[in-house]
């Protein structure tokens, strides 16, 4: 199975395009592909000795994207990044190694970082000499989040904002819950940590409380926590990385856990994902991506979807099958469709996808948490 993915500069039509070939069945082609793409997102950063993106790019998807590159090396073992990641995540860390920057506007913004870092400390990236473990700083995102839960309306929940003066302030949006969730989910896998693996708990089952994920696994944006008695509005509008942070969370308490129900809620959202961002056998933002009028942030979104559909797969075996269906689809919709200029957000999607066609074709477990050791060994390649 053969595809080409097509990737062309802003002046599509008179700057060169990358064409290359991916082998969807050879580790060394996808591995080939992925390094394009990698160098392709590395050459956008204006300052090279550190991963940030430029405007109209935010903040915070510069640890997205960073995050990406941690799993490029996860899923190819190319370690070529690594002290570019590690010197990005340190810069960022601030005095408080808490990532809370000026950018650091909403809890969400903070959290990305923080799943950066955890990823880091997963996937053995060492931090620089003197400066503290990247797993130090995610807890210590995640201990200062814990502060941030708010009983006061709602019966808890995340805030979006985390200044009060700040518009959006009174809306509890799902992605910081949902970041929040997997970070307290992914803390508890590699360290055993009981109370980070309760606050995963009493994070999902708030966010279905209050109609934030429905009986058929789909999960919506929002609600106001000023309304009325409060959080009895719901956003409806449904965005990839909101699924997707609920699967590979479920996934994540499933493997640690060993409990049916995680596996089953991981099973719903994928089916999920599946009805709601699959179009033609490519991955499509249904809220923006029909008319083209998906922002910056939107463009982003399906990067983490396919991230995380990846990574899922290599924890719950019995989701390979479907994730390796959606995924070599969409991989193959990527090749056909995308004739137009690719800015971070694409190309970090393009990188996603290919990195998670590895998940198909490695051999071996996904890796496990060693305690103590602190370090997960590549799951996806021999």
């Amino acid at each position: 199975m053969r595809l080409s993915l097509l990737a062309a500069s802003t002046a599509a039509l008179s700057t060169p395009i990358l064409a290359f070939d991916i082998d969807t069945t050879s580790p060394p082609s996808i591995k080939s592909s992925a390094s394009t793409i990698a160098s392709s997102i590395v050459s956008m950063y204006p300052n090279k000795a550190l991963a940030l993106l430029s405007p109209p790019s935010w903040w915070w998807q510069s640890g997205l994207t960073l995050d990406g590159l941690t799993t490029y090396y996860h899923t190819t073992g190319d370690a070529q990044y690594n002290d570019l990641i590690a010197r990005t995540l340190q810069s960022q860390a601030t005095g408080s190694n808490d990532f809370m920057t000026p950018d650091a506007t909403g809890n969400d913004d903070q959290a990305w970082w923080a799943l950066a870092a955890m990823s880091a400390a997963e996937y053995g990236i060492p931090s620089p000499a003197g400066s503290p473990s990247f797993l130090a700083i995610a807890q210590n995102v995640f201990n200062e989040q814990k502060s941030r839960w708010d009983n006061a309306r709602c019966n808890g929940g995340m805030k979006w904002k985390i200044n009060p003066s700040d518009d959006g302030y009174h809306y509890k949006s799902t992605i910081s819950n949902g970041l929040f969730f997997q970070l307290a989910a992914r803390i508890a896998r590699f360290t055993g940590d009981a109370d980070a693996a309760s606050w995963a708990s009493k994070s999902y089952d708030w966010v279905v409380s209050v109609g934030l994920i429905d009986g058929s696994y789909n999960v919506f944006d929002g609600t106001d926590d000023a309304k009325g008695t409060g959080c009895v509005d719901v956003n409806h509008d449904l965005w990839s990385y909101n699924t997707g942070v609920f699967l590979y969370g479920a996934a994540v308490m499933a493997d640690k856990t060993g409990d049916a129900k995680w596996s089953d809620r991981a099973k719903g959202f994928l089916g999920a994902a599946e009805k709601s961002f699959v179009r033609n056998g490519g991955l499509f933002e249904q809220k923006c991506e029909g008319d083209g009028s998906c922002n910056t942030d939107q463009k982003s979104f399906k990067a983490a979807l396919a991230r995380w559909m990846g990574a899922s797969a290599t924890l719950l075996p019995e989701l390979a099958g479907d994730v390796q269906k959606i995924i070599g689809q969409a991989a193959r919709a990527v090749s056909g469709g995308w004739t137009q200029s690719w800015g971070p957000g694409e190309q970090l999607a393009a990188l996603d996808m290919v990195d998670a066609v590895m998940c198909g074709v490695g051999q071996g477990a996904p890796g496990k948490p060693r305690v103590g050791k602190r370090k997960i060994g590549r799951a996806f390649i021999a």
